[in-house]
């Protein structure tokens, strides 16, 4: 993983997966209430999945967990069909057992303006449940590596002392964008960006302090990579001017906080990419993730290979919908050799899946990519 990271040619192809929490519950039986609840059972469920699969590497895609949930826990109901968490004032969470996670119920009435948004406190007008909610999932109006509290690390603890010896361990930040976008609302925030442009930069300057904290305080805990969840950043939500202005100069500041500390930092990126792959570059990542085919997305490995090569290191490109999830083995293995041979050339190249693996693909064809790299088909 070093090697292709570095932009080397390792002696064999390295291969990890980001896999959907669904599959992982799934996959491990680990209860959901537990998976969402308890570092323990997150990173027990992380660490049998790596095994399962023969993964060179674990993502730690959210943060430790609060076993209390910020004391708002009124009831749990861990044997209902879609076992749930009461929360205090109505809100409940639905832990599903083959899907993430749900906040349901929350009376959540967002600002009417970007502008009613304070950037010193950016969730000062939403009520506990959500904060809490946001807090869980890696929002948290806190700025310095040395603010967070030490639950956020609980998985990241239990994870290197098992395996960090022996595959890279990277944790996971929120795009300064996709910070934006769940706090100001999907819809609201992209328009947001072009009516309210002076309020929305000041709202990303904030996300972006919010992410450089949380990148570096992983990678002082120990994280060997740093992965950056830009999924709202493809061409199917804007365009490539919007992608210079309101995400280059923003994970740009990221990557350069996560290389000053000695660590690789990589863009996850979902959909139609095709297109700004060279300004993707521009930001100071060290890599790519996912590079979606069509029909999900629009890039060729083989192209994006002779674009990239040299600059950014290449996590992906096999579709895990059309090809792991509804293909059989067979007919899979043959798109993850194809990979892999266009991927291997030069090096620079992580096997993966191009996104998240779903929930109920088959296990033998998620094999697939391990046995490829081992020459095992």
């Amino acid at each position: 993983m070093r090697e292709a990271m570095s932009l080397g040619e390792p002696a064999r192809v390295p291969v990890m997966c980001q896999l959907a929490i669904g599959h992982t519950l799934l996959q491990t039986r680990v209860h959901p209430v537990d998976f969402f609840l308890s570092n323990d059972a997150y990173a027990e469920a992380l660490l049998q999945v790596r095994e399962l699969y023969g993964f060179d590497g674990i993502l730690l895609h959210k943060p430790g967990r609060d076993p209390e949930f910020g004391g708002l826990i009124a009831g749990i109901d861990r044997d209902a069909p879609t076992p749930r968490i009461a929360l205090d004032g109505g809100a409940y969470i639905d832990c599903t057992r083959d899907d993430d996670p749900y906040l349901r119920g929350v009376a959540l009435k967002r600002p009417a303006s970007v502008a009613e948004i304070d950037p010193a406190d950016p969730l000062s007008w939403a009520p506990p449940d959500f904060v809490e909610w946001c807090r869980h999932k890696g929002t948290a109006n806190w700025r310095s590596p040395d603010d967070f509290p030490e639950y956020y690390y609980g998985a990241i603890d239990r994870v290197l002392a098992a395996a960090g010896a022996e595959v890279s361990v990277h944790g996971e930040v929120r795009a300064p964008l996709d910070h934006f976008l769940n706090i100001a609302g999907m819809e609201d925030g992209l328009i947001a960006m072009t009516t309210e442009p002076d309020d929305s930069a000041a709202l990303m300057d904030a996300f972006t302090q919010f992410s450089v904290a949380w990148a570096v305080a992983q990678v002082r805990r120990g994280c060997h990579a740093i992965k950056i969840s830009s999924p709202y950043a493809g061409a199917g939500f804007i365009s490539r001017s919007m992608y210079g202005e309101w995400v280059v100069p923003y994970e740009r500041r990221v990557a350069e906080a996560v290389r000053a500390e000695g660590a690789f930092v990589y863009t996850h990126t979902c959909g139609a990419i095709g297109d700004r792959l060279d300004l993707l570059a521009e930001s100071g990542v060290n890599g790519i993730e996912t590079l979606d085919p069509p029909p999900l997305g629009t890039v060729d490995l083989a192209e994006a290979k002779r674009l990239l090569h040299g600059r950014l290191f290449i996590k992906g490109n096999i579709d895990p919908v059309n090809t792991l999830l509804r293909k059989t083995r067979d007919a899979a293995r043959l798109d993850v050799v194809r990979a892999h041979e266009t991927g291997r050339e030069g090096g620079q190249f992580i096997l993966s899946t191009a996104c998240s693996v779903a929930p109920r693909t088959p296990r033998e064809n998620v094999r697939l990519l391990a046995d490829c790299v081992h020459g095992r088909l």
